[in-house]
């Protein structure tokens, strides 16, 4: 299956849907940036890749909130994979609790690992639901840049 595949949308929203997830990374190149020129003299009072970071994975996990809620083929999933879901859905929010809770830079790498393991739920949980297919490639594509920017976020932080 070619690329262009992953991207046929039938609906606006689908576009709308691509064109906000990929601004979203926008806060987490901001932070990386003042974080590469501000080392001792940041413009933002906090680590923005990992505060802002928290809040996306906690959404993240409130996606599920709103399939168990909303999904329209209840009837084609078991009762034991929408318990799953349910209890899912608030797991990457607790674990944004932890991470923020504690001012400690290996908190920034628990985060990308965080993301990594949300991802592979994403991966799972797919297989269950009707979701289209170009979601899960670009739920792919944008964990890999943002473990990519936490990773290196956690090494700039480490140096000042």
């Amino acid at each position: 299956m070619n690329i262009s595949n992953y991207f046929n949308f039938k609906n606006l929203n689908s576009k709308l849907i691509v064109i906000l997830s990929t601004l979203g990374l926008l806060p987490f190149f901001l932070g990386l940036i003042d974080l590469l020129l501000n080392k001792n003299n940041l413009f933002f009072l906090i680590n923005l890749p990992k505060y802002y970071g928290s809040i996306i994975l906690t959404f993240l996990g409130s996606v599920y909130w709103g399939v168990a809620l909303n999904y329209n083929h209840k009837n084609l999933v078991s009762e034991k994979i929408k318990t799953y879901i349910i209890c899912w859905s608030i797991i990457p929010s607790l674990w944004s609790v932890l991470i923020l809770i504690f001012n400690h830079n290996i908190t920034i790498i628990i985060l990308a690992l965080c993301f990594i393991i949300v991802q592979f739920v994403d991966e799972f949980i797919i297989k269950h639901f009707k979701f289209p297919i170009w979601y899960l490639f670009l739920r792919r594509s944008l964990t890999i840049v943002v473990v990519l920017i936490l990773i290196f976020s956690y090494y700039l932080v480490e140096e000042i």
